[in-house]
C-alpha cells in the first residue's frame, strides 16, 4: 500500500493560485521562509509533500512531525522551496486537476475553523490547521481515479449514502482512503484517526483533534457549502462535543472570515 500512496502523493498537483505564488516567491530575492510557509499552508498537496519529507527517516525526527509549521522549520527554506517548485511544475505540465469542485476552498475554510476552535480548547492550532487542510485528501485520490464516479457518489442525499456509493464505486470511502494514505506517508496517529472518522459520529474520536475536525468541517459547510456535499450536521450538538456553545459560533465564524480575508489578500484572489 505504501508504494501506491507514495506514487499518488507525488502525482498530486497544486492548485493554480498557490503555484503562481510559489513561482513568484522563488524568483524574488526578498522572499522569506515565512512567506513561503504561508503559501504552503494554503495548499493541501504542498502541505502533504512537506510533511511527508519531514517525517521521512532521512530527517530522523524523534517523533512524528504534526504540523506544516514545524515541518518547514525542520526542512529549511531551500528544501521547502524545492518541493514547492516541483509541485508547481507538476501542475504546469498538465497532469490533472487538484480535486473535485470546491475542494480547495472547503479544505482551507475547514483548516481555519479548526485552528480557531483549537485555540479555545488549548490544542495546538498548527496541528488542527494541518488536519483540516488534509482531511479530504482521500477525495482527491478517488477523484483522480474516476472523476465521474466520484462526482456521482457525492450526489447522494445523506452521508451514509455517500459512504455506500463510494464503497460501491471504489471499494473504499474517501475518509478511509485518506487515512490510509496519511498513515503510509508517516503522519501522526491523531491525524490518521481524525481523517478516518470525519464521516462518523464525533463521539468516536479518541483524540481532541478529531472532534475539532468534525466541528470545523460543519462550520466550513455552513460558510462555504461544498458542491454535491450532503447537508451539514447538527452544529449545536457538535459544538457541545468540544465544550462550546451556540454563543461561540459567531466569534468562531468571525475569526474564520478574517483568516480567509487575510489569505485572499495574500494570494490576490476573491475571498
Amino acid at each position: 500500500m505504501a508504494s501506491r500512496y507514495t506514487k499518488e502523493l507525488f502525482e498530486l498537483s497544486t492548485q493554480p493560485v498557490a503555484a503562481e505564488q510559489v513561482l513568484r516567491l522563488v524568483s524574488s530575492p526578498r522572499s522569506s521562509a515565512s512567506d513561503l510557509a504561508r503559501v504552503v499552508e494554503t495548499d493541501p498537496a504542498l502541505a502533504a509533500r512537506v510533511m511527508r519529507l519531514a517525517n521521512s527517516p532521512y530527517y530522523g525526527a524523534a517523533r512524528r512531525v504534526a504540523s506544516t509549521q514545524h515541518a518547514i522549520v525542520m526542512l529549511g527554506f531551500d528544501t521547502v522551496r524545492g518541493l514547492a517548485v516541483s509541485a508547481a511544475f507538476s501542475l504546469l505540465d498538465g497532469r490533472g486537476e487538484m480535486g473535485p469542485d470546491g475542494f480547495w476552498r472547503h479544505s482551507v475554510t475547514t483548516a481555519a475553523a479548526a485552528s480557531t476552535i483549537a485555540k479555545k480548547m488549548g490544542v495546538s492550532p498548527a496541528d488542527a490547521f494541518s488536519v483540516g487542510l488534509l482531511h479530504d485528501i482521500g477525495a482527491v485520490l478517488l477523484h483522480r481515479r474516476d472523476p465521474v464516479k466520484f462526482t456521482e457518489a457525492m450526489q447522494a442525499p445523506s452521508m451514509s449514502r455517500v459512504v455506500s456509493a463510494e464503497i460501491a464505486a471504489f471499494g473504499v470511502t474517501h475518509a478511509n482512503e485518506g487515512a490510509e494514505a496519511l498513515d503510509a506517508w508517516g503522519f501522526p496517529r491523531p491525524f490518521v484517526e481524525a481523517v478516518a472518522l470525519h464521516e462518523h459520529g464525533v463521539e468516536l474520536a479518541e483524540f481532541a483533534v478529531g472532534r475539532i475536525l468534525k466541528v470545523a468541517e460543519a462550520i466550513s459547510l455552513e460558510l462555504a457549502p461544498m458542491p454535491g456535499y450532503p447537508t451539514a450536521p447538527d452544529l449545536e450538538h457538535l459544538l457541545a462535543s468540544v465544550r462550546l456553545h451556540d454563543s461561540d459560533y459567531d466569534a468562531i465564524t468571525s475569526d474564520v472570515d478574517e483568516q480567509l480575508e487575510r489569505l485572499a489578500d495574500f494570494l490576490g484572489v476573491e475571498p
